[in-house]
């Protein structure tokens, strides 16, 4: 018996929603692990200042 073509027209797959990943819209931020300190956002804003591009900034972030 030949199985008719489907097309998957779920906007939200469940295979997505299990991966640990996985944010939901408008689910907000995963919990923070530790706070961001005054000198890692200091240190952050001189790298993005001193870098070429934001893809060189990203490597080197």
């Amino acid at each position: 018996m030949k199985r008719p073509s489907v097309v998957d027209k779920r906007n939200i797959r469940l295979e997505e929603m299990m991966k640990k990943e996985y944010i939901p819209f408008l689910g907000g931020r995963p919990k923070r692990r530790k706070g961001i300190s005054g000198d890692d956002i200091t240190n952050l804003t001189i790298l993005l200042n001193t870098s070429k591009n934001f893809d060189d900034f990203l490597k080197n972030a």
